[in-house]
């Protein structure tokens, strides 16, 4: 379990959304004091009274934290602003990144002023990701105003008319702009939060704007204050929110709540005046400001009773005491949900208001976290998960930014477990992994052997991360180079010698719903090690990736891969044999049923369809669509394209996870090639895309070369070859090629994209695209030219001669024996693999082949529908 440890770990060193801040002064200005004085850091006093903030708790506070920041003891406020200027003077820049460190993007309001400060794509370079803007309405429309008060105006036209057209057009420009993820209402400051949520007709509305224009002059600017264009101005806006929402453009409105300057109205800063509002504009994403201090509970109850209400907890970071701060910690925890609270600093002008902000932030997080830890109100992985959606989840998810949270060098990668001093160091990556999924107990190391069998040993969390560490190692036996998936060892076996799993961190998934009700665990797949800890020539992973890297060194190209997996989901109708122990049938789980279709059966399969399609999202992967196929009970879930070994790992994490969600539906999904005799047969298409795609002939040529011995790895059991036929769009029977074609092996998609329709469940994929990749990296190597032609039909229907004209003239495998063959005399292709791994490989599938066609086909059909 985690520990009080890991919590406070992830509460200071989590990377964070800061989803309002303003822009950072430039060099020149930072130190202008009697323009932007450094007391205003704590405090929201102007003129003589911020004289008196100096006896405040907050700047005392500030004083001695910010000596830490500057590196230097400072006595007093005089000291600070030395020691300040000397900082500035020496990298200002190094100052701003101190500042921002941990920080890993920015929401800007940058329409603070225009003066004086840095632009807002300039904070880039502090951050992880490039800063996004928050457009502030008033400002908008002021500045719509000073061009309105010197322009020219067409016949007909009225100032209404126009300023009306150009601010909706301005709400449409930030609409479309992707640097936009959100908005901002100061009409707290104006005319308070008290917005009549419907707008005035278009003579009050006319005459208010007139009475505006009224106010300032071009030279002076036009502050937008009179109610009824305030009130209208926040409307046209929730109204544009709304409207954008259900073309699937999310962009919140931000309202400045609470605390202020002195020319605030406090009593209608109150965000329950917003009430109205948001019951009006219940589509609207709303985010509440600055914690809305003093009203931090009516905050929270809208933000619980609305679902469209989230509370920022900034700016009493560190404007108020740290009692004060972690009251309003606990009064935002009082009703509120975790996943409607966002963090904040509003840092402006001084980059030490981040820094502060954050700090503060974090120290307080920490101990209201820990205090409900202590009393048990929450659990220690209740609390992190907590920590995490205030600090980055909750912000991401609602601004629609997706991004992935990435930790500071030296922060994550070096834990300070006083508490547990076994657990001193993990790898970075385990570190971000668990920090991102706290509440994983245990660990499963998976590896595939040559029958495409799943094996996995399982450890608890604190086990594995030594294992992580290389502190100890996970033998297995080298039985497993000749092992069948009854753990069977052929004669050429030995049970003496072993080596070692080493876990692939880049491979972590959590197993999330798909072992439910078990304890929450994860996956991670691994590389084989010899004793001497050197890679192992008969690890289908490490053969990948070795080809992988071979076609990006010395050809420099990248590899893209993407899978189809087509699964059907049988329903148990006869009882199990208690003699034997073993199933007696299955039926399909639907039978009126059709390709793309939603019959009255598909549709009750939607639930299992949909549970599996949240599970992998919730796991990070998202598939790309799915449907029904054309055998009965039979369906596709298409996998994103990603990096070959990432793309394999990936679909090994759906594939268990469709059947864990099966079996929670009392169903049976098999991978077999043909569960139902004389139904439409079931694969497992690979897409695979080079970049550049400049040499894609020889690349193409290459794998069409090697295809009969490529299919050994591919098609890897005699029932795989009962789709080797013609009319089944399953590649036909011949090695051919076509641009479209569903009716050649190869389908060629676009420029360097082909589909490989010569691959099912009962292949390792592994050393499936492992095996393609080979043919085309061979085919590189001696530049072969492309000789088959662009087939356009079926190529079994073509004569002869027809075939040969069009360079077709190699008929696919039509069983594993002749496959096998075929990659027995392809030397070049064995050498590229590795002659060691074929070697293994050619004995298992012998053995293998030899076991099944010893039994009867309907046994031979259970036995695989229960191990695939």
């Amino acid at each position: 379990m985690a520990s009080l440890a890991f919590l406070r770990h992830l509460v200071q060193f989590h990377p964070l959304i800061d989803n309002h801040a303003h822009n950072i002064l430039d060099r020149e200005s930072a130190t202008d004091y009697d323009s932007y004085p450094l007391e205003a850091i704590t405090s929201e006093a102007h003129g003589r009274a911020l004289q008196n903030a100096h006896t405040s708790l907050p700047l005392t506070r500030a004083t001695s934290q910010l000596a830490e920041l500057y590196g230097s003891p400072c006595e007093g406020w005089a000291d600070i602003l030395s020691a300040r200027d000397q900082s500035i003077e020496q990298d200002y820049d190094a100052l701003v990144r101190r500042c921002l460190q941990g920080t890993h993007m920015l929401l800007l309001d940058d329409l603070l002023t225009d003066e004086d400060v840095e632009t807002f794509d300039w904070h880039d370079r502090f951050t992880v990701s490039k800063t996004k803007r928050i457009v502030r309405i008033e400002a908008v429309a002021a500045s719509l105003l000073r061009q309105l008060g010197s322009g020219e105006r067409k016949p007909g036209e009225t100032v209404w008319s126009i300023f009306r057209s150009q601010f909706q057009n301005a709400l449409s420009e930030a609409m479309e702009d992707a640097a936009v993820v959100g908005f901002k209402s100061v009409v707290c400051y104006r005319t308070g939060l008290d917005v009549d949520p419907y707008s005035s007709d278009d003579a009050t509305l006319a005459a208010s704007l007139i009475r505006t224009l009224d106010s300032g002059t071009t030279k002076s600017g036009y502050r937008v204050e009179d109610k009824p264009l305030n009130d209208w101005l926040v409307q046209q806006t929730l109204k544009a929110i709304t409207f954008r929402k259900r073309s699937g453009v999310v962009k919140p409105l931000q309202f400045h709540t609470g605390l202020g300057d002195n020319d605030i109205n406090l009593l209608k800063s109150n965000p329950a005046c917003l009430q109205p509002l948001i019951a009006q504009y219940s589509d609207a994403d709303i985010v509440l400001l600055h914690s809305a201090y003093p009203y931090t509970r009516e905050a929270g109850y809208l933000a619980c009773v609305y679902p469209n209400v989230y509370l920022d907890l900034g700016e009493v970071f560190p404007m108020v005491s740290r009692e004060a701060q972690e009251r309003i910690l606990r009064e935002s925890l009082e009703i509120t949900p975790t996943s409607r609270l966002l963090w904040s600093t509003d840092g402006h002008f001084h980059p030490e208001t981040f820094w502060l902000a954050n700090r503060q932030f974090r120290q307080a997080l920490e101990t209201v976290l820990v205090d409900y830890v202590q009393n048990r109100d929450y659990t220690v992985s209740q609390a992190m998960r907590a920590a995490a959606d205030i600090l980055f989840n909750n912000s991401n998810r609602l601004y629609g930014l997706k991004q992935t949270p990435q930790y500071a060098p030296g922060n994550v990668s070096q834990l300070s477990l006083a508490k547990e001093p076994k657990l001193s160091s993990v790898s970075n990556k385990f570190d971000q992994f668990l920090l991102a999924h706290p509440d994983v107990e245990y660990i499963w190391m998976q590896w595939i052997d040559y029958t495409a069998t799943v094996r996995v040993r399982m450890f608890p969390i604190r086990e594995f991360a030594r294992i992580a560490q290389s502190q100890r190692r996970v033998g297995i036996s080298l039985a497993v180079f000749r092992m069948l998936q009854d753990d069977f060892v052929t004669t050429e076996g030995s049970t003496t010698g072993q080596f070692y799993l080493e876990p692939d961190l880049d491979s972590l998934y959590p197993n999330g719903a798909m072992v439910s009700p078990a304890a929450p665990s994860a996956t991670v797949m691994t590389f084989w090690r010899s004793e001497t800890n050197d890679p192992m020539d008969e690890c289908p992973r490490t053969t990948l990736q070795n080809i992988v890297n071979k076609l990006y060194v010395e050809h420099q190209i990248d590899i893209l891969c993407g899978f189809e997996i087509e699964v059907v989901f049988l329903q148990l109708v006869a009882p199990t044999d208690e003699a034997t122990g073993r199933t007696t049938a299955y039926r399909p789980a639907t039978t009126n049923h059709s390709w793309s279709q939603m019959t009255s059966e598909t549709r009750r399969m939607v639930p299992l369809l949909e549970e599996v399609v949240r599970t992998l999202a919730s796991m990070g992967i998202e598939l790309q669509q799915f449907h029904a196929e054309s055998a009965p009970g039979q369906f596709e879930f298409v996998l994103p394209p990603a990096s070959p070994l990432k793309a394999v790992d990936a679909l090994f994490a759906a594939r268990q996870v469709v059947v864990a969600v099966a079996d929670r539906h009392g169903l049976r999904a098999t991978l077999h090639p043909r569960p139902i005799p004389g139904s439409a047969a079931s694969a497992a298409h690979v897409h695979l895309s080079i970049h550049p795609p400049t040499r894609q002939d020889a690349f193409l040529a290459g794998i069409l070369s090697h295809y009969s011995a490529v299919v050994a790895f591919t098609l890897a059991q005699n029932a795989s070859y009962e789709r080797v036929k013609s009319g089944f769009w399953a590649g036909s029977e011949w090695i051919a090629w076509g641009f479209q074609n569903r009716e050649t092996p190869v389908r060629k998609i676009g420029p360097g994209h082909w589909e490989f329709k010569s691959l099912d469940g009962l292949a390792n994929p592994y050393l499936a695209v492992a095996a393609v990749l080979a043919g085309g990296y061979l085919g590189l190597k001696v530049d072969m030219p492309l000789t088959i032609q662009d087939c356009t039909v079926d190529p079994s229907t073509l004569s002869p001669s027809q075939r040969t004209a069009i360079g077709i003239t190699t008929p696919l495998p039509k069983s594993i024996s002749q496959s096998l063959a075929a990659l027995e005399i392809d030397e070049a292709l064995q050498g590229l693999i590795s002659p060691k791994l074929v070697q293994s490989y050619l004995i298992v599938k012998r053995t293998e082949t030899e076991r099944l066609n010893s039994m009867p086909e309907d046994q031979r059909r259970l036995w695989l529908i229960e191990r695939y």
